[in-house]
């Protein structure tokens, strides 16, 4: 059941057949492996009973550290509550699995160490489903909860090892009075455990809340069984190991819907929105600069005639360079978006790396010349070819003689090469004789939006190593970069071999 998001409340409308399907789904694992389970039994209760019990005990500390680890970011303080008490309660139910008669790990070997061990651990639960829904509104401490809970176990082992709780199991005779009436009173602590979290529902995970009401009716159902079985391998204790599987699979579909899933889909939800908002701005912001861009060029060349003030020129050619600057960030953020969202697909084909490599230096002879550089391109004669796609290679290129132009300064020399390694992979470096980047900044690099000294004057949204690198990782290359201060930087992309 991983889309429901609507409160559940009795006048909730009839759910769609998308979200009952999804919610069979749900049950299909516990049906399947209590199938199992059944038959397992029908030839050793002891394996059967072994692993229901680990089953359990798993699902426990899964759900914990699902609850425990994202409760930063799901800040539900029920759930979180409820997981750090089901860690102890695994805790518990491994002693009693251990101790089970038959196991024969432990100097312990009869049934009525394992049945008192069920008991503590049934109460414990019952409390714990009972006092969860007082926690919602409350931010308690983790670890604190964690440790009483700890402390609670803890205390019920020693109380059972040192002989002084009463016996729960006589072999021949059965259960005794103490564990039946346990049973009952662990079934009203459920039943009270029912009603206070139907009561308190407004304040529990919507998506969370019908599964946590079946893992307490299940609960109950469970213990009902228990109060009827002489043997410890008959069928009352068969069914109620059954009840208790399923009752701890809809306490970890809770906890994974509220913790988990719907978290995950909040963010895809908020990344498709982010991406429309994109794609809709995308036309809104590019018609405009079109035209700006259009209209200022055609004023730069004085197409229809001088401007009529020297100033206007000045004016005209800022005009153009702000548009193309503002149009290189919205560019570089739709690629972003793109590259984040796996909607950049890639067209490969053959490729001359040289060749693209000439036709994007060209592109910069404007800022090269005035800046008065040497720039060198370079390729292996061996390499005729490279299988990539074309429009994303100019933007990788693109990206990186720009930040080389960018950042060197004027006299400088830039060297765009390509080589082939011994063991057939291509290798592309950009490298320039500007500042460097210190070696505690250099590790910085290539994550979005960031800029490191001595770039972080320079206007862009240091997008531009991060989309480089996106679409390295696109076609199975590794960019690496490397600088020293005074030396100049280097960037490396490493393309695996092609047949």
């Amino acid at each position: 059941m991983t889309d429901v998001a609507t409160p559940v409340s009795p006048t909730h409308s009839a759910m769609p057949a998308s979200l009952r399907a999804a919610a069979l789904q749900t049950w299909y694992f516990p049906v399947a492996l209590s199938v199992f389970l059944a038959a397992v039994a029908q030839f050793n209760f002891l394996v059967f009973h072994t692993l229901a019990e680990l089953f359990s005990i798993i699902v426990s500390f899964i759900l914990f550290a699902l609850a425990w680890h994202t409760h930063r970011f799901s800040r539900d303080h029920f759930l979180l509550y409820l997981a750090c008490g089901m860690f102890w309660i695994g805790a518990l139910d491994l002693a009693h699995t251990l101790t089970y008669k038959g196991m024969g790990l432990l100097p312990v070997n009869e049934a009525n160490t394992a049945t008192q061990v069920w008991v503590v651990a049934r109460y414990l639960q019952a409390l714990l489903l009972l006092t969860a829904p007082l926690m919602a509104r409350h931010s308690p401490d983790k670890m604190v909860l964690f440790l009483v809970f700890g402390l609670m176990a803890a205390l019920a082992i020693l109380w059972i090892g040192t002989g002084h709780f009463p016996d729960a199991f006589i072999e021949g005779q059965g259960l005794t009075t103490l564990k039946i009436w346990s049973e009952y009173a662990i079934m009203v602590i459920l039943a009270g455990a029912l009603a206070l979290i139907w009561a308190n529902r407004a304040t529990i995970a919507p998506d969370a809340l019908p599964f946590l009401l079946i893992a307490i009716v299940f609960a109950i159902g469970t213990e009902l069984a228990f109060t009827l079985y002489i043997d410890v391998y008959g069928v009352s204790n068969l069914v109620g190991h059954i009840l208790k599987l399923f009752s701890f699979w809809a306490i970890f579909q809770a906890v994974a819907l509220a913790c988990l899933i719907r978290p995950y889909q909040e963010l895809a939800a908020s990344n498709r929105a982010k991406d429309d908002f994109l794609a809709s701005m995308s036309h809104d912001l590019r018609t405009p600069l079109n035209s700006i861009l259009g209209f200022s060029d055609m004023m730069r060349s004085r197409m229809f005639g001088p401007l009529g003030h020297a100033k206007y020129e000045d004016y005209v050619d800022n005009i153009h360079a702000s548009g193309t600057h503002l149009l290189g960030l919205v560019n570089d953020i739709l690629d972003l978006s793109k590259l984040e969202s796996g909607q950049y697909q890639l067209n490969r084909q053959e490729l001359n790396p040289m060749v693209l490599a000439e036709a994007v230096v060209r592109s910069f002879a404007p800022s090269i010349t005035a800046k008065d550089m040497s720039v060198a391109v370079h390729c292996d004669p061996e390499i005729r070819q490279l299988t990539a796609d074309e429009r994303a290679m100019i933007q990788l290129l693109n990206n990186l003689v720009s930040n080389a132009v960018k950042f060197t300064p004027d006299n400088g020399a830039i060297t765009v090469a390509w080589s082939r390694r011994p063991d057939g992979a291509m290798v592309l470096q950009v490298s320039d004789t500007g500042p460097g980047i210190p070696a505690d900044q250099l590790k910085r690099l290539g994550k979005p939006y960031v800029q490191v000294d001595p770039y972080v004057a320079q206007k862009g949204t240091g997008l531009g190593l991060f989309i480089a690198r996106r679409i390295a990782e696109l076609h199975g290359a590794k960019l690496r970069i490397t600088s020293r201060p005074g030396e100049g930087t280097a960037v490396t992309v490493t393309f695996p071999p092609q047949g």
